[in-house]
């Protein structure tokens, strides 16, 4: 009885990655726990294609909801996702594969036992969990995490992978204003400000085979103007 009410809402911003989605998909559906497949598209992107595979899916999949994105950049999405969800957790998923959705079933258990805390995924606490994510990236991501460390006293390594899992109620009056990928930091901040616990867990990260990758530099500025606004805040 104790997790009888455990439920999720899972986020997948989608530009037109259509068969790292369908595998994606395919994936978490086989997790037997009360859920919504909540993603997130463009209107001005979408190609038709991938409305295609979308109609299919909803069709083969009453779990599957779809919505139009309001604001821009994957940021819109994550908030336009937050504001349908109804369940009482919120999972944070991409389409492309870079949320390894085999490891959704390890963060789910370790959420059920600790339903009040978020569950960040960790790609620093192995080696060998950047699979052709190139040498200069690394070291500039480990660098990022090792500054914003200095500042955020949050028990984990990886601050701006947002493959997570919150309680609801720890994103209540969370809102986005980062709409690119400064927006992950900004969701750990919310809730660490209202004093949230975090739990890392490994997960790996695999170079996406669709989409577009997006601009190193503009996504380090982009959390970094996160960072200060929250210490000059």
């Amino acid at each position: 009885m104790k997790n009888f009410k455990y439920s999720l809402s899972i986020i997948i911003p989608l530009l037109n990655e259509t068969k790292s989605l369908n595998k994606t998909i395919k994936i978490i559906s086989k997790i037997k726990i009360k859920k919504e497949i909540i993603i997130i598209i463009s209107k001005k992107l979408i190609l038709a294609k991938t409305k295609l595979l979308l109609s299919k899916l909803k069709k083969n999949n009453k779990e599957i909801k779809i919505f139009y994105q309001k604001k821009p950049f994957v940021g819109g999405a994550v908030s336009m996702g937050i504001s349908k969800a109804k369940f009482s957790h919120i999972v944070l998923m991409a389409a492309d594969l870079e949320t390894n959705p085999y490891h959704l079933k390890r963060f789910v258990t370790k959420s059920k036992k600790n339903q009040n805390s978020i569950i960040c995924g960790d790609r620093w606490i192995k080696k060998n969990s950047f699979i052709k994510y190139g040498f200069l990236s690394l070291i500039l991501n480990m660098l990022a995490q090792k500054v914003i460390k200095l500042f955020i006293s949050i028990n984990i390594n990886d601050f701006t992978f947002a493959y997570r899992i919150y309680p609801k109620h720890a994103l209540k009056k969370c809102k986005i204003s980062e709409f690119r990928n400064g927006w992950s930091l900004e969701l750990l901040l919310c809730p660490y400000k209202k004093n949230y616990d975090f739990i890392a867990v490994h997960t790996n990260w695999i170079a996406r085979r669709e989409g577009e990758k997006s601009s190193a530099i503009k996504n380090y500025i982009s959390f970094f103007k996160i960072l200060i606004y929250y210490l000059v805040k």
